[in-house]
């Protein structure tokens, strides 16, 4: 793909992260997604639209409010350009223009990468996982992956569609989690963990989903051990666990496919 085409991907990402900062601060706020212009946290300046802009105000502005000075937090460009670094990731390996499946892949993920990203911080900074943007990313990708089951050329039987496999894997995984966390009490995991499990079984699918929750729980555990030999966690400490959930699930969103099809015997086995 040409390098002007990815740019566009990279810049709407940036952009789309901006707005991903928007949701994670009002969530947390309890004030609404759209409406009112943005304000300083610390003052309540009105924050101009040239000191608005992704990255680059950031930049110039040296990190701090232009009205108060104040200190703005590391987390606006880091989510911006991991934002433009995906959406750039979704356009050099997923989009095809000529290929309606391809182009229904970039919906899937351009709809989910913002969803996926507000869990990840937001889990991380607060220990919850918001319920009504984790509602989003199932609907989306259930439908997502109904219209590529739908208007797949040639035409395939559903049980072998990656809908049906979305729907096995994704229902496995929410019985599996929805275990612990009713045995546990909610004292291993929470809820929102089971319904994230679910989306991460369908986006990776009833083969993948071992390997999917390998990842997730593997990375975990590798964090938790840094964390407790570093003293920043002690034994018994919560550590969130939406965002290795929500990792994985963009791993094998961009990777899935591509894993399978490399193996197909090991996975066939499974």
């Amino acid at each position: 793909m040409d390098v002007p085409f990815l740019l566009v991907f990279f810049v709407s990402g940036l952009l789309v992260g901006s707005f991903v900062n928007v949701v994670i601060i009002r969530l947390e706020a309890g004030e609404g997604f759209v409406g009112g212009r943005s304000v300083c946290r610390s003052c309540g300046a009105v924050i101009r639209w040239y000191d608005n802009i992704p990255l680059l105000s950031f930049a110039l502005l040296r990190g701090r409010c232009r009205a108060c000075a104040s200190i703005i937090s590391w987390q606006y460009p880091f989510v911006e350009l991991v934002t433009g670094i995906l959406f750039l990731f979704t356009g050099a390996l997923l989009f095809r223009p000529e290929s309606v499946s391809s182009v229904f892949e970039t919906t899937l993920a351009l709809g989910l990468i913002p969803s996926l990203l507000v869990i990840f911080v937001y889990d991380l900074r607060y220990m919850e996982i918001p319920v009504s943007v984790l509602a989003f990313g199932i609907l989306w990708t259930i439908f997502s992956l109904f219209f590529l089951w739908f208007l797949a050329s040639p035409p395939e039987p559903f049980v072998l569609s990656r809908l049906a496999s979305g729907l096995i894997g994704g229902g496995i995984a929410f019985g599996l989690f929805y275990g612990l966390v009713f045995f546990s009490k909610e004292t291993w995991m929470g809820a929102g963990d089971a319904w994230l499990a679910m989306l991460l079984g369908m986006v990776s699918g009833w083969k993948m989903l071992l390997p999917a929750l390998s990842l997730a729980f593997g990375s975990g555990a590798i964090v938790g051990i840094v964390l407790l030999l570093s003293r920043r966690k002690e034994l018994g400490s919560r550590i969130p666990f939406g965002p290795f959930l929500s990792a994985s699930v963009l791993f094998f969103l961009f990777f899935g496919t591509m894993i399978e099809m490399k193996y197909p015997l090991f996975f066939s086995w499974i």
